[in-house]
């Protein structure tokens, strides 16, 4: 065969591939409908979920601004990506409208990140925001990722026994939906922590509040604690076994049942596994659009910064579903239902 016809059946092979190749169309209608409307739609949900937010359950001290004012400071200043200075002029446009009884200094934003209180709030928000989606959401997707941040630690380096400075980072391990991509459950730690504890608490929170089918997670979650904590909330779970695991169960069914129909029936396993690359798109998307760093230099200001990265990415999920699936948002009963859960 000459190398002319061998590169011709490569072409005739990879054009019938691609042929068949599935594709995701796009409601380019309610698409453009959301995008171009987003802001302002995000900003009405976060108003009307801050009204149902019971500021004396957050007591934190006597502030110059009330929560709901500090939350929306926080929120403009993720959102836009500007610096402290610059995103003044849009929390100015925010007091005009009423929303603000003043504008703060850009100095007085920074501070409201510095709360060590706000953590727990934002991470309630971030959780109720998920709520109105709970009807679609049944297969679920674990991951983590790292943010990089501004500060630079001593490390020594063994192989050339040289000190160097390397970046640290902050590591989001959470749980999302793998149809809407909105995150269900979130945790911020150190980069060096491991992902297999952070599994457990993660599926705990979420399945307060969503009726888990499935979940989907890689390698490093694979324990048969995990296996058991996901089987306990009536999940399946879709976690691939490593190539030196063996049958032997230890006093967990589970884990030999899993494993024979990870290897008997592999290929329809992978199909359910595959779910979890949603977790990768989720953490592209707050990533692409608020940014892969974060610009604090705190430890409790780079948590709330992350935080509210993610609490920006649920407001627009919604708002993209409000057009995709015309969903209505009821935060006050979603409010409702999770205090009552707790």
């Amino acid at each position: 065969m000459t190398e002319d016809s061998c590169l011709a059946n490569i072409r005739k092979v990879t054009d019938k591939i691609n042929s068949i190749r599935q594709t995701y169309p796009q409601n380019w209608e309610a698409y453009n409908s959301a995008k171009t409307r987003e802001k302002i739609i995000s900003l009405r949900l976060l108003l009307e979920l801050l009204e149902n937010l019971e500021e004396s359950k957050h007591n934190l001290g006597r502030p110059q601004f009330k929560l709901k004012e500090q939350i929306l400071s926080m929120f403009v200043y993720c959102y836009s990506r500007f610096s402290s200075r610059r995103a003044i002029s849009d929390l100015e446009f925010l007091k005009q409208r009423g929303w603000l009884s003043r504008t703060p200094h850009f100095n007085s934003v920074l501070n409201m990140f510095k709360q060590l209180k706000m953590t727990r709030i934002l991470s309630e928000l971030v959780e109720i925001t998920s709520l109105p989606l709970r009807m679609f959401e049944e297969t679920f997707a674990i991951d983590s990722t790292g943010f990089s941040t501004s500060v630079f630690e001593r490390w020594f380096d063994i192989r050339t026994q040289e000190e160097t400075k390397k970046r640290t980072w902050k590591k989001v391990h959470l749980i999302c939906g793998t149809r809407t991509n909105v995150i269900t459950s979130i945790a911020i730690t150190d980069g060096t922590v491991a992902d297999s504890p952070e599994l457990v608490p993660l599926v705990k929170k979420t399945a307060k509040n969503f009726d888990m089918k499935e979940v989907s997670a890689d390698k490093a979650y694979l324990s048969r604690k995990n296996l058991r904590e996901i089987a306990s909330v009536g999940a399946i779970p879709y976690i691939p076994f490593k190539s030196n695991s063996v049958e032997n169960p230890k006093g967990t069914r589970l884990w030999k049942q899993m494993w024979l129909y990870f290897y008997e029936h592999q290929e329809e396993f992978m199909k359910h596994y595959h779910l979890r690359s949603n977790s990768e798109s989720t953490f592209s998307m707050v990533k692409r659009c608020y940014g892969n760093h974060v610009r604090m230099k705190g430890e409790t200001s780079q948590i709330n910064e992350i935080l509210m990265k993610c609490l920006c990415h649920n407001l627009s999920v919604l708002v993209q579903e409000m057009f995709e699936l015309g969903i209505e948002i009821d935060f006050k009963a979603c409010a409702e239902d999770y205090f009552a859960q707790r």
